[in-house]
């Protein structure tokens, strides 16, 4: 659930000069195209900067993105519910270009020294998705967040599916140091854009209509949210925060669709060079595939969710409840039959997308929750889920990194798709049980005790006067 660094899972797997090993039936066996490579673009081995790296080390470098990664996610979300959006994302994303750029050179330097700059990009970007959902609150009215995430936030799947593709043309007709040039670049332009016109407030907004103004402003300001910074709640309530059983239910449920997400984002790329024997050119516009399928099924599902509660058919915690089990019982099930679809890759591409496309209703579920039940703190809420889920994205590149070091086999791979199936299953239970659509008290820390003494003596609901 982020902006995340989507280029080293295809660069990644072009950088290794080893070859792949059998299974244990000894039937497949697929070469690494170093030497295909070479050829075709007539450079030396030297030249290209193909890395004596194992799948262990990889998995390291995949994974230490989301180290840096997760620091950041709580004070990003916070900084920017006091300082707003513009700055703090702003900074996030030209951070993260200008690291991708020096990538190629701490590449060739060490891997450790390659690490230690992802770490670093990873700290930069960490802060992207927490501010954008202080952002949310600002400016998205309620019933319009599900379809602003999966248009908005979701591109990410769409900047995926574009640069997995650009990625492997540009390797295999230039060589991997270009794609990180290429893929730096965009921040850095983009970021002009940004700060040239990003405001952090409506009410700031020099060309924005009266009508517009109060039509955001009204509805944001009934759904419990501060709407100028003079009103924003200045400290943080912890402890009612860490002891709260619906902040608990979104960090379970995001995390048990990170695990997995993970997966995707970081180990699809060497899954289908190494299992299914694409090339870097067609790796890169097969492993897209599934990401414009999660775009278009966040886009759908937000959709209708946005129409189910317009229309007030559902409520706010079943829509939540019903949305989070879309996007992830049938995904895991799906997950079961890409590890026993062996290496027929039709039927394989077919079931991830299948898989991605309904967890694009995760928009209308565990991404949104946090503005439904504390916008005042949904930067902070959604950092603290954020940084949990972390947990998984850098646990998962390691992990697949060990399993299969050595061991590029089909039996391998299935063994790590069969993990991801009860860590899905269990988290969504947590989250269906626990989940709420209720504004909690604690988002009105200056209004609380009056709250409070009001409820008591007029004997009325507590979500009623607020």
């Amino acid at each position: 659930m982020v902006k995340r660094n989507r280029s080293s899972s295809i660069i990644a797997p072009c950088l290794l000069k080893h070859n792949i090993s059998t299974d244990s039936t000894g039937s497949l066996t697929y070469r690494h195209e170093t030497e295909q490579f070479l050829n075709k673009t007539s450079l030396t081995e030297s030249e290209v900067d193909i890395m004596d790296w194992d799948e262990t080390i990889q998995g390291f470098i995949l994974g230490s993105f989301y180290y840096g990664y997760f620091v950041t996610q709580i004070p990003g979300g916070r900084l920017s519910e006091v300082y707003g959006t513009k700055w703090i994302f702003g900074v996030s994303i030209l951070g993260g270009g200008i690291c991708a750029l020096l990538s190629p050179a701490m590449a060739r330097l060490h891997y450790g020294a390659f690490i230690f700059l992802r770490i670093i990009q990873g700290l930069l970007q960490g802060a992207s998705w927490p501010s954008m959902h202080a952002c949310l609150t600002q400016w998205i009215p309620p019933l319009e967040r599900p379809r602003f995430i999966g248009l908005v936030y979701f591109g990410t799947n769409l900047s995926t599916a574009i640069t997995l593709p650009l990625c492997g043309f540009i390797i295999d007709r230039y060589g991997w140091p270009t794609a990180f040039y290429v893929t730096g670049c965009f921040p850095i332009i983009w970021s002009f854009f940004w700060f040239s016109l990003m405001h952090n407030y409506p009410s700031q907004h020099k060309r924005i209509t009266d009508k517009e103004l109060e039509y955001i402003e009204t509805a944001i300001r009934k759904s419990g949210t501060s709407t100028s910074d003079e009103d924003q709640p200045r400290g943080t309530p912890w402890k009612s925060i860490l002891t709260s059983t619906p902040v608990w239910a979104v960090v379970v449920g995001d995390f048990g669709n990170c695990w997995a997400l993970g997966l995707f984002l970081t180990q699809l790329p060497t899954y289908m060079k190494n299992i299914l024997g694409f090339s870097i050119k067609e790796n890169g516009l097969i492993s897209a595939l599934p990401f414009v399928f999660r775009y278009a099924g966040a886009i759908f599902m937000s959709a209708i969710g946005d129409w189910l509660l317009a229309h007030k058919y559902l409520s706010i915690r079943s829509t939540r409840r019903i949305f989070g089990a879309i996007a992830m019982c049938p995904p895991a099930m799906l997950l079961l039959g890409v590890s026993f679809s062996g290496c027929d890759w039709k039927t394989t591409v077919a079931l991830i997308c299948a898989a991605l496309f309904l967890s694009g209703a995760i928009t209308t579920s565990t991404i949104v929750n946090p503005a439904d039940i504390a916008p005042n703190y949904s930067g902070t809420l959604f950092g603290l889920v954020n940084m949990t889920s972390c947990v998984a994205l850098f646990t998962v590149p390691v992990m697949v990194g060990v399993m299969t070091d050595g061991q590029q086999t089909l039996a391998q791979w299935q063994k790590v798709f069969w993990i991801c199936v009860p860590i899905y299953l269990i988290t969504f239970v947590v989250f269906f049980i626990f989940v709420s659509g209720d504004v909690q008290p604690w988002n009105f820390p200056r209004r609380r005790d009056s709250v409070i003494k009001k409820c008591t003596t007029e004997r009325v609901d507590m979500k009623e006067v607020e």
